[in-house]
């Protein structure tokens, strides 16, 4: 891989996990946070009522959601839009119940796509769980 594809790839990374974390953060935290220097990504043109819709989608589809479901969300005021799919459920070898959530979001004519596994902390409570490993069944 060529360092300006890894230099991208990690940029696309960073901006995944900066929408993922403020998919699952609190509404206060949600509204609070800035992507404004995300300006090359669909989620640095996010606005607050962007997020509060993509927030409300992830978590529904995160506590009620089945292995190949998705959601899509929009917002009518804006050009943001996406889609979320549960691609994996598991059982992580901490005792978790984890989904690995794939996202896909656009936004004035840019989109970015990835895929993390996401653990149930506490009921209702989703955190981002890079290290989370499917338990082995003997």
């Amino acid at each position: 891989m060529t360092t300006s594809r890894k230099i991208l790839r990690l940029y696309e990374l960073t901006v995944c996990i900066m929408v993922i974390g403020v998919l699952l953060a609190g509404p206060r935290d949600a509204s609070a946070a800035s992507l404004g220097f995300l300006s090359r990504s669909a989620e640095g043109k996010f606005n607050d009522e962007d997020v509060r819709i993509l927030q409300a989608t992830a978590l529904t589809l995160l506590n009620d959601g089945v292995l190949g479901q998705g959601m899509d969300w929009s917002n009518p005021n804006s050009t943001a839009h996406g889609t979320l799919k549960i691609v994996k459920v598991f059982q992580s070898t901490e005792g978790f119940s984890c989904k690995s959530l794939r996202v896909e979001n656009r936004a004035s004519g840019l989109q970015n796509r990835a895929t993390y596994p996401v653990c149930e902390v506490h009921p209702g409570d989703w955190k981002i769980h890079t290290q989370a490993k499917p338990e082995t069944k003997p």
